[in-house]
């Protein structure tokens, strides 16, 4: 099934527990791969059933107590998203099926967006952004003055639900270091259309917009990109749906 995902991945050096596991599970796979593939990485058939196993035989413990993670690098630094939840218990990632929750394009910039395509007719978009920056977004945007926007009552509406949304997914960072990194990977639902779809999906862009149009004051402009963009992933979510309920008949 077609999901979005909301991931932090926390520098390595962050992570206060099993820090000597999870370098020892970066090397191994490193040697076992030839460097850390995720998130762009691509498991095929038995691939990674088999790599599991050949972890579990150079770690000397049980298939079942193995904990695995997602792992990039930059600058020569480790950055992990665990399988599990961190010190304050609070998990690593959000996954939501066939759509994008809206909100989440507002932690992002236009040109932190990547597109990842195989010539096996599938690809991802990723953009990824530093916490700090993540969070700075939120705040700027609620720190948008909107007390006019209540003359447009569904725009009124619409702004009330994102920022109670963004807040919750600033309590939420707040749970992991400064230092972390945080992804948005949808690629996955834009499968069922054309190839060129990767490129010219600009919802990032399209959110841009709208907080100009919200500085200008300009409301009825800004309603219309937001109601734009409600339809283009109820439209998504949907052709995701009908695509899953064939398939299963």
């Amino acid at each position: 099934m077609p999901f979005s995902s909301l991931q932090i991945y926390e520098k390595l050096e962050n992570i206060e527990n099993d820090k000597d596991y999870w370098s020892e599970y970066i090397n191994f796979y490193e040697d076992y791969w030839g460097g850390p593939t995720s998130p762009y990485g691509v498991w095929f058939g038995n691939e990674y059933p088999n790599f599991l196993e050949s972890l579990a035989d150079h770690l000397s413990i049980k298939k079942e107590d193995l904990k695995e993670c997602l792992f990039m690098k930059e600058n020569n630094q480790y950055y992990l998203s665990l399988s599990g939840p961190n010190e304050n218990d609070k998990s690593y990632s959000f996954v939501v099926e066939n759509v994008v929750p809206i909100h989440w394009f507002f932690l992002f910039s236009e040109n932190q967006k990547k597109t990842f395509k195989t010539h096996y007719g599938f690809g991802a978009i990723h953009y990824t952004n530093n916490l700090v920056s993540a969070k700075k977004k939120i705040d700027d945007f609620n720190l948008l003055d909107n007390s006019s926007s209540s003359k447009n009552e569904q725009l009124f509406n619409y702004l009330n639900i994102i920022q109670k949304d963004l807040n919750e997914v600033r309590n939420w960072c707040d749970n992991f270091s400064e230092e972390s990194r945080i992804i948005l990977n949808y690629g996955d639902l834009l499968a069922l259309f054309p190839p060129n779809t990767l490129d010219k999906e600009d919802s990032v862009k399209i959110i841009s917009d709208l907080k100009s149009e919200l500085k200008k004051e300009n409301y009825s402009d800004a309603l219309s990109l937001i109601e734009f963009l409600i339809n283009r992933w109820s439209n998504i979510e949907f052709a995701n749906q009908r695509n899953i309920t064939s398939s299963t008949n």
